[in-house]
């Protein structure tokens, strides 16, 4: 099948959606096979049988829990691996399971478009730090996926709103509340250029915790109902599940809704909940995520116009009542919250792909007796853009996007003989960023350094070790007769896309410091 298009991919914590870009020079969203424009981020896996991915999945997994993933996305770049099935007698990755997703969208995608699906932008929440986003372009490589670059979800939508809204320069708020993440993000938006200016967010804040309010809630006005006071076995789980996921949906346009509940005979009820009820029951949630903009809205020093309302979860009437009372200064702007990131991230996909033509026409010039390069044109040149060049919206082929360091980056270090985080790069630091700072051996005779690599949410230079934090451990070589306080010189630096490299230099010698990852080495001393 020939490649036509390249593809923007929003990799969700509950639901998944790609979009492309198309030679008239507008975002679509794809739908897949089952005729839904989002998928739900839900795999069934089952030895000797191939992945079920999707509704399938998700509408059977209160019945085959065991069996049934969900919400891998908070596991990817965190965990290595982790058992599921009877008794856990199984190990699988959250990369593999996050490719299996991947998979599915791009083999829907690419029915849906008569494409074929390679090239893609994958996004990542804005609080992702570098063992997440790594493991992302892994799971997209894993699906058999060309990875342009990753951007991260407030940026995309934020892209697909400026090119599509924004006719001024602008600084605005992203308020990002999907399935079961969220973030908030302050961006300046001037024409075709994107700058993050700060970030909050919480990996483990989105719709799925509503969801479960309200399970909670119409489980107990049914045992108050009824009298019920049992278990609920699986198949009556999965239909609360199912009733109450629609209940939802029902109540951001209706001011009530009913969920039948069925044990048996004897208790059975249809259970009404109000949208008050259910407001009250998640008003904690919601003062969650307001709390978190306004830490944003505190740290700007410049005006702020309005409010991007982004992702499925702001349907919910609360939460837009909730950001216009908090925030009346601001005007509460909504644009395709399901579909926004996917959109902006194919927009952002084609100005990676405009980037690699152009890298490969650059090679070409340089080396113009080149037959190999002369080919690689050919290779990386999509027809239908270039015969659709007049009709593609410039501002869409020169997006700059200016990120900042969601986390602070620093390393292990002894601060007065006391092992502390020494913080070398800010949390706001533009990207991309590189600092480098020179310490002394701890020990003499030291034959291998350790750079124990720490991401945190603060501000700090330095703080007080807590090894859950740690995300990367880098071993320097040495030759082994250096005296106690030799000069280290360590560089850190986090790239525009937020991943992030060490050096080390031994300044006595004079050579570059090969680094490897390992454990137990010795460490580094302030100078």
């Amino acid at each position: 099948m020939e490649e036509k298009y390249v593809f923007g991919i929003d990799l969700g914590t509950t639901y998944s959606c790609i979009s492309y870009f198309d030679e008239n020079g507008q975002s679509v969203v794809c739908k897949n096979v089952e005729g839904h424009d989002t998928t739900p981020s839900v795999v069934r896996l089952e030895e000797g049988s191939d992945a079920v991915v999707g509704d399938a999945a998700k509408s059977t997994a209160v019945i085959y829990p065991e069996n049934t993933i969900q919400f891998v996305k908070a596991r990817i770049g965190r965990d290595a691996s982790f058992n599921y099935g009877p008794g856990l007698a199984y190990t699988t990755t959250p990369v593999a399971v996050s490719a299996e997703i991947l998979k599915k969208l791009a083999r829907d995608a690419s029915t849906y478009t008569n494409s074929e699906v390679k090239r893609v932008v994958i996004t990542v929440p804005a609080y992702f730090g570098d063992p997440e986003k790594k493991a992302t372009i892994q799971a997209g490589q894993e699906a058999g996926l060309e990875v342009l670059g990753i951007v991260e979800e407030p940026t995309a939508a934020a892209i697909h709103y400026g090119l599509s809204k924004s006719e001024v320069p602008e600084n605005v708020i992203v308020f990002d509340l999907g399935g079961g993440t969220f973030d908030v993000t302050a961006m300046k938006i001037d024409g075709s250029k994107f700058t993050v200016l700060t970030t909050e967010g919480n990996h483990d804040l989105g719709g799925k915790n509503w969801d479960s309010a309200l399970i909670d809630l119409v489980k107990e006005k049914f045992e108050e109902t009824t009298g019920y006071d049992g278990e609920y076995e699986t198949d009556v789980e999965q239909d609360l599940v199912i009733g109450c996921e629609q209940a939802k949906i029902v109540l951001t346009q209706a001011e009530k809704a009913s969920v039948p509940v069925n044990i048996d005979r004897q208790y059975r009820a249809a259970i009404e909940v109000t949208r008050d009820e259910f407001e009250a029951v998640t008003a904690n949630l919601l003062e969650s995520a307001i709390e978190l903009t306004r830490k944003v809205l505190d740290r700007l020093e410049e005006p702020v116009s309005k409010i991007l309302l982004v992702g499925g979860s702001t349907y919910m009437p609360q939460v837009r009542r909730a950001v216009e009372e908090a925030f009346p200064q601001l005007q509460v702007f909504i644009n395709d919250p399901n579909q926004s990131v996917s959109k902006g991230a194919a927009i952002y996909a084609f100005t990676k792909y405009i980037q690699q033509v152009d890298d490969v026409q650059t090679e070409v010039d340089e080396n113009p007796t080149d037959q190999e390069a002369a080919k690689k044109v050919e290779q990386v040149q999509l027809p239908t853009y270039t015969a659709a060049a007049a009709t593609l919206p410039s501002k869409a082929q020169s997006i700059g996007v200016t990120s900042v360091a969601t986390k602070s980056l620093g390393i292990r270090i002894l601060l007065d003989r006391q092992p502390k985080i020494n913080n070398l790069i800010l949390k706001d630091t533009v990207l991309p960023a590189k600092v480098t700072k020179v310490y002394g051996t701890a020990e003499a005779n030291a034959r291998e350094i350790s750079l124990d690599i720490f991401q945190v949410n603060n501000f700090d230079e330095y703080y007080e070790v807590d090894e859950d934090l740690m995300i990367g451990n880098a071993v320097l070589k040495l030759n082994g007769d250096l005296p106690e306080g030799a000069p280290i010189e360590v560089t850190l630096e986090i790239a525009d896309d937020g991943l992030i490299h060490v050096k080390g230099v031994d300044l006595t010698n004079n050579a570059v410091i090969e680094a490897d990852i390992q454990n137990d080495a010795y460490t580094l001393q302030q100078s």
